[in-house]
């Protein structure tokens, strides 16, 4: 069986893999709350904080709430840009993963997969903690359950949760 997807990823796709991908994580939750616990130790300490230390702890609930989403955003923009300016051609096969972009190529084997997870409108493909795949579901249409199929049959991932929808 071979399978071709073909997309070209646009900043909300990039953007949503980009958010998933650091607030899922150990350091995003505790991030998260070291906000919410900023923002609830300002409400309940106000009246008792200097100008100064108001704004500190103003400043660290919005760090992981608004700041890191913002720079998250403009990031994702430039890298958009730069890197995602080229669609990009993802080949399945008996042999793993072949990716094309322009007159580059790399090929994946399936013991390199790692994990597989996804999200509303994404399939990412982990090769390393950090490093993924990003599979637009919208682009995978209707051989979603052929590519589920084969990624099952021929990786031993650490996890492996593809959804059709979330």
């Amino acid at each position: 069986m071979k399978l071709e997807i073909e997309t070209k990823i646009n900043v909300a796709e990039l953007y949503e893999f980009t958010i998933n991908h650091n607030y899922k994580s150990f350091h995003g939750i505790v991030s998260l709350l070291f906000s919410i616990a900023s923002a609830v130790g300002a409400v309940v300490f106000w009246d008792r904080l200097s100008i100064m230390n108001r704004v500190l702890i103003i400043l660290f609930a919005l760090m992981f709430t608004v700041f890191e989403p913002v720079g998250c955003y403009i990031k994702v923009r430039k890298q958009v840009k730069n890197a995602f300016s080229q669609p990009i051609k993802y080949i399945f096969d008996k042999n793993g993963l072949k990716i094309v972009q322009g007159e580059a190529s790399a090929q994946c084997q399936w013991h390199e997969i790692m994990k597989v997870t996804s999200t509303k409108n994404l399939v990412n493909v982990y090769t390393t903690p950090v490093r993924a795949f990003i599979l637009p579901k919208k682009d995978i249409g209707q051989q979603f359950e052929d590519l589920k199929k084969l990624m099952q049959d021929n990786t031993q991932c650490l996890k492996f949760d593809m959804r059709n929808g979330d």
